[in-house]
């Protein structure tokens, strides 16, 4: 988890007493290092089915134990592991948060990133427009599938206030999930409303995801279907009366995004509702929160070119397609994510 400094490291960073520049660029790829790693060797699985000692922590992950002495440091200072003895054991707040152990299997998607990043100055002085990441590498492979594996974690731990706040007209019947991936979102909305039926449109690798997803959920799979398409390249289907965008708009220039909002207008009924789910610049509350949202736009505009919208933007882009009444949504468990929705202008 972030490195919490106390009252007094606090002041002394304030002042620069502390070289703390220092510490931003060094210290965050080690915490990458560390909890990445422990994923991938199946710490966090190992460790959920109870306390272990070092050696039979070792053992069980084919580590060596000097190794293991290290990592499990590091962890316990992260706070992600506690001591005992000799016992190891996860946190409370590791117990509670989504399951650590599938970080493992984005780790190829994290190495990725980690990659693209170290490129950053290259892409902040000629800021090509699709950024320095290459799109078609997370369609497909193991970085794609860490991707997926990826959008379905950070989803899991928002859907449900996502759905508290997503407010459907009682006549809406039909919704398109635009790189809908995990269908999570899908999956809960048409458990709140029984009536509604969803189709996710994604590459094919999401849609794979979207069907393993399925098979967890009977109760609402058969009103849930699949299309494979590139919405960058072409129409969307028609006769929708709600598009969900989750986590999309970030990855689009401002020009993409006109031209995506023009496609959902088209493919929506008269009185067609968009619902957006992204994180936006801007972001008022606390220091951690405005450096969050901070810190996603800055790697969406490397890896894609892309960036954190304002909220009035969204609103302009949304009204030139053919949308209004626009509204935003802050969420609690998201620093800087919000849901904005906006109605077809009759």
């Amino acid at each position: 988890m972030p490195l919490q400094p106390n009252l007094i490291e606090r002041r002394f960073i304030e002042r620069g007493a502390v070289p703390w520049p220092i510490l931003d660029a060094m210290l965050p790829s080690f915490q990458i290092a560390a909890v990445t790693a422990a994923a991938e060797l199946g710490v966090f699985g190992a460790l959920a089915e109870g306390p272990l000692t070092t050696e039979r922590l070792a053992a069980r992950t084919s580590a060596s134990p000097d190794g293991m002495e290290v990592l499990l440091n590091a962890l316990d200072a992260l706070g992600y592991v506690e001591r005992s003895g000799e016992s190891v054991r996860l946190t409370a707040a590791a117990r509670r948060s989504v399951p650590l152990e599938e970080i493992g299997a984005f780790a190829p998607f994290l190495w990725d990133q980690l990659r693209l990043v170290t490129d950053t100055a290259r892409a902040v002085r000629e800021a090509p427009p699709r950024g320095i990441g290459d799109a078609e590498k997370i369609q497909s492979g193991a970085v794609g599938r860490g991707f997926q594996a990826t959008m379905r974690w950070i989803a899991s731990a928002n859907v449900p206030e996502v759905v508290k706040h997503v407010d459907l007209p009682p006549s809406a019947r039909r919704m398109l999930d635009v790189g809908g991936s995990h269908g999570l979102y899908s999956v809960a909305l048409c458990a709140k409303y029984p009536s509604l039926h969803s189709t996710i449109l994604d590459w094919a690798i999401g849609v794979e995801e979207a069907r393993e997803t399925m098979t967890a959920h009977p109760e609402v799979a058969d009103r849930i279907d699949f299309t494979v398409t590139d919405f960058e390249k072409e129409e969307l289907p028609g006769g929708y009366d709600v598009v969900f965008l989750g986590n999309i708009v970030h990855g689009l220039s401002p020009e993409e995004n006109l031209a995506l909002f023009e496609k959902i207008s088209r493919a929506t009924t008269p009185s067609g509702m968009v619902v957006i789910l992204d994180q936006l610049a801007g972001a008022k509350g606390s220091h951690f929160t405005r450096s969050v949202a901070a810190l996603i736009g800055l790697n969406l505009f490397i890896v894609r070119g892309g960036r954190s919208y304002r909220f009035e933007e969204l609103q302009e882009l949304l009204d030139k397609a053919g949308f209004s009444g626009v509204t935003r949504t802050a969420l609690r468990r998201a620093p800087g994510t919000s849901i904005v929705t906006a109605r077809k202008t009759s």
